[in-house]
């Protein structure tokens, strides 16, 4: 009884390690190949931008290149300093001339822009590299330094890279507005949302009446959640109005749509400021260029404004050449004497007593081939005759093919002597360099699903002989 116990416990744990080997098989064999960090890939950057304070736009180009035999799935990064911040696309790809693309890029919040090879550098490995080419804004106060350096970390090393900082020095504070205008500006990298100013000079009437609509172009709409009108007589150092306000005594009139918004004030005494805000949001994100234009009508003086902002997007390319094409070795053609197919050819010797070489006399039913000697070499040269026909082979000059020789034998049937085929041996140099191993696995390529299945289909059936011992003896046990 304690036998059979432990036989069923033993074939239940070889069961279930079947089970888990086969699972781990399965999961091994669907991992993919590992991607590398090419911690040696070459990048430069450089940059034309000069910055005068915050928020300017920096655009910034590099050229790039990997080390041969990257592989699909490898990765190379660029840090942005704290300095800046990415603005534009986080996603685009770096494609050759025929529309190909042989990386992508991707940036995050953080400024990390992560460059991913494509299977492009499968079948191209070698010469890998292009350009790429992207945007930034100066996201600090560029203080009083006139020229400023950047760190780049690139993998493992540190790209500094000098930018041309000229903040203002003389007559700095705000200028206030002689005229009404407008300026609109991206609110986020991702540039989905966009804002605008309505601005315009202090009121010059001792009571003013201001209307000011905006139209946004086709691609846009407006977010009538985030209209914000402002009135005050205090100006911030960028030339805003900031508080204390004066919202609350001389109030805006909002009539918004998605496509058109009215804002009126009345009543507005002289030397007052008024600012409206407008937040739109991008409906067609495959423009390059969105326009916002309205009026302003102060006092009855209507004057158009109007406001352009262009997408700024990272762009890049990428380019790479396939492996060489070894060169055919040629493999030098022994000369070969062709062999005659034992089916074709025979040598019918004569039978006699001895060894000596006899002409046969053809019988009215079989005519057999009569040896003729040639000076050189010595040949069979069989006869046709009505009823059958012998091929007559060609010797080569520099090779002697055997006379067919009789042999003394019981009976008068005719001996068939037949020669082996010729072996021709391989060349020792082979047509192509053999391929050099690896010293090390440079992929998973899934044979480990495979030993563990294997491994699994083993213990699987050594739990079901278990199985089956067991119930054989618990079946005679029962008898």
């Amino acid at each position: 009884m304690k036998n059979q116990i432990h036989l069923k416990t033993a074939s239940l744990v070889a069961a279930l390690l079947a089970v888990v080997m086969a699972v781990l098989g399965l999961g091994l064999s669907a991992l993919p190949a590992n991607a590398a960090e090419l911690t040696d890939a070459e990048i430069t950057l450089r940059t034309e931008s000069v910055v005068s304070s915050q928020w300017d736009q920096v655009d910034l180009t590099c050229e790039w290149s990997v080390p041969d035999n990257s592989r699909p799935g490898d990765t190379f990064s660029i840090q942005l300093p704290p300095q800046l911040r990415w603005f534009g696309v986080t996603e685009f790809d770096l494609q050759n001339p025929d529309g190909e693309t042989v990386a992508t890029a991707m940036a995050n919040d953080s400024g990390l822009v992560v460059f991913t090879l494509t299977d492009f550098v499968a079948e191209q490995p070698l010469n890998v590299g292009g350009t790429c080419s992207f945007s930034t804004q100066y996201s600090v106060d560029p203080g009083d330094s006139e020229i400023e350096e950047l760190s780049f970390n690139v993998g493992s090393t540190v790209l500094r890279v000098p930018v041309a900082v000229q903040p203002c020095t003389s007559e700095c504070g705000p200028s206030l507005p002689t005229e009404a205008g407008k300026a609109m500006w991206w609110v986020d990298p991702a540039q989905t949302v966009l804002e605008s100013i309505f601005y315009m000079p202090p009121m010059a009437a001792k009571t003013n009446d201001v209307v000011v609509t905006d139209t946004p172009a086709a691609g846009m709409e407006i977010d009538c959640s985030r209209v914000t009108p402002r009135v005050g007589r205090v100006l911030n150092d960028d030339g805003n109005i900031t508080e204390p306000y004066a919202n609350e005594q001389y109030p805006a009139t909002l009539d918004c749509t998605p496509q058109k918004l009215t804002a009126s004030w009345t009543g507005l005494p002289e030397g007052l400021h008024v600012e409206l805000y407008v937040v739109t949001y991008v409906t067609d994100a495959a423009l390059n260029v969105y326009e916002n234009s309205g009026t302003v009508t102060i006092s009855g003086q209507e004057t158009p404004v109007a406001a352009q902002t262009r997408r700024s997007s990272g762009s890049g390319t990428g380019n790479g050449t396939p492996l060489p094409t070894p060169p055919a070795t040629a493999t030098p053609t022994p000369t070969a004497t062709p062999t005659p197919s034992p089916s074709t050819t025979t040598a019918t010797p004569t039978p006699s007593p001895s060894t000596t070489t006899a002409t046969p006399t053809p019988s009215p039913s079989t005519t057999t081939a009569t040896p003729t000697p040639s000076p050189s070499t010595t040949t069979a040269t069989p006869t046709p005759s009505p009823s059958t026909t012998t091929a007559t082979p060609t010797p080569s000059p520099s090779t002697t093919t055997p006379t067919a020789t009789s042999m003394p034998t019981e009976t008068d049937e005719p001996i068939v002597v037949t020669t082996e085929p010729l072996v021709v041996a391989p060349t020792e140099n082979p047509s192509e360099p053999a391929a050099e191993e690896p010293a090390e696995p440079l992929a998973n390529t899934g044979t480990q699903g495979v030993a563990f299945a294997f491994v699994a289909a083993a213990l699987l059936a050594v739990g079901s002989l278990l199985a089956f011992a067991g119930s054989r003896r618990s079946g005679r046990r029962s008898h």
